[in-house]
């Protein structure tokens, strides 16, 4: 349940950031390639173990739900596991993390932006959208049109729409995306 708390918290943050921070628009010294991350239910396509620095990420979505990609990376010297920092309850403000860019994208949509990964080392790409989100929701709706909200279900990066990256000097080459896996079903029966 813990885990589920800290999901929605993470959800809000990642919420309010995309309300104020678009994708990213600093300058990198050295250009790095774009690499196009492909959303589906739920899993990232496409994102290398290793990028170098400078490279930019683009998220388009091929999946039935809403995604959205938050890159975050370590603070050096930090040893906790990615687990460890999403069960934080503000990893940010304890000094843990950094957070470089999130996209958000509807279904069959492309994101707009992109997210610069300006320095090298330990990376995390997670998606926070709750299962089942299949549009965005409409800021000018009524307050009643939230009891027409079908329920939603775990965070994606819950059902396994997650992934751990290196970035490295700028000019190196990229590494190996990471092969797809399926993503594990979710349960239908509540957790103890």
């Amino acid at each position: 349940m813990k885990a589920m708390r800290t999901g929605q918290v993470l959800l809000i943050t990642a919420a309010a950031l995309f309300a104020f921070a678009g994708g990213g628009a600093a300058q990198s010294p050295v250009p790095g390639p774009t690499i196009e991350v492909v959303a589906q239910d739920y899993r990232f396509v496409g994102l290398p173990t290793s990028l170098p620095a400078g490279s930019r990420v683009t998220l388009s979505n091929s999946g039935a739900e809403v995604h959205q990609i938050v890159v975050a990376r370590r603070v050096d010297g930090v040893t906790q596991t990615w687990d460890e920092l999403l069960a934080d309850p503000d990893p940010v403000a304890s000094g843990y993390i950094t957070l470089d860019g999130q996209l958000f994208a509807a279904p069959g949509q492309p994101a707009d932006g992109w997210i610069l990964l300006a320095r090298p080392g330990e990376y995390f790409a997670v998606c926070f959208v709750p299962q089942g989100l299949t549009a965005f929701p409409d800021p000018s709706a009524a307050p009643d049109a939230a009891a027409s909200v079908p329920a939603l279900g775990p965070a994606h990066y819950l059902l396994g729409m997650r992934q751990e990256f290196t970035v490295t000097a700028a000019g190196s080459t990229p590494g190996p995306p990471v092969m797809p896996t399926m993503a594990p079903m979710p349960s239908s029966s509540p957790a103890p």
